[in-house]
């Protein structure tokens, strides 16, 4: 049986060749992958038998950050406060909090989210725009959502896509992964050349691609109910 607050969701993977158990930190989950939707007895038999594994790997996740009034969420590499104020228009950032318009009646997680993704998609834009014209290039347009699996991807149309988490990192991992993506219009790979460009643009990327391993649950934290 699944264990107590720990979510657990099954996927069926036919080319599997045997149950699996993981923990996914970006939805705060455990997986399971099965072959067959007859082993489910022996998928929760692995997680009664790797329990101890699991609650380690559960209790190894950085604290669920949710949006509610008055709480803490990352931003801009910083912990800030949540302020919730009347009426409406975009949200406000003073030191050490930003502030939320929100109507009487109206989500304040839902206000939150898209402030944050209103915040995320200017400072990218700024950056994947800046990046773009000292390379001489240009993107088609520009996505920002939230991935699971990468912070930013270049389509072979030029179109980039950003993971709105990053408004929560710090400037540089922020400017870095947009420098990144805007040098995958030129390089379609990362060889030599690519990461040429890429260091031209933000000086040594081992810093900011290692912070982003290193923190990446603590982005996916942000938002999270548990």
């Amino acid at each position: 049986m699944p264990i107590p607050d720990i979510p657990v969701r099954y996927v069926i993977r036919p080319r599997s060749r045997r149950v699996s158990l993981r923990v996914d930190t970006a939805k705060r989950e455990a997986v399971v992958v099965l072959p067959r939707a007859r082993d489910k007895k022996r998928a929760d038999k692995l997680i009664k038998d790797k329990s101890d594994w699991l609650n380690a790997h559960w209790q190894a996740l950085p604290p669920a950050l949710p949006f509610v009034v008055g709480g803490r969420i990352l931003l801009r590499g910083e912990m800030v406060d949540l302020v919730r104020e009347a009426g409406r228009g975009p949200a406000r950032e003073e030191e050490g909090a930003l502030f939320i318009p929100c109507p009487k009646g109206a989500s304040f997680a839902g206000r939150t989210r898209r402030a944050l993704i209103a915040l995320a998609r200017e400072s990218l834009s700024r950056q994947a725009g800046f990046h773009a014209h000292v390379l001489d290039t240009q993107f088609s347009a520009m996505t920002v959502r939230d991935t699971n699996s990468r912070w930013g991807s270049c389509s072979a149309t030029g179109r980039l896509n950003f993971s709105w988490r990053l408004i929560c990192a710090p400037f540089e991992v922020l400017d870095y992964v947009c420098a990144h993506e805007v040098a995958h219009l030129i390089e379609h790979n990362h060889g030599p050349k690519f990461w040429v460009l890429v260091e031209k643009q933000v000086g040594t990327a081992k810093v900011p691609r290692r912070w982003l391993r290193e923190n990446a649950a603590q982005l996916f934290a942000v938002g999270a109910e548990k």
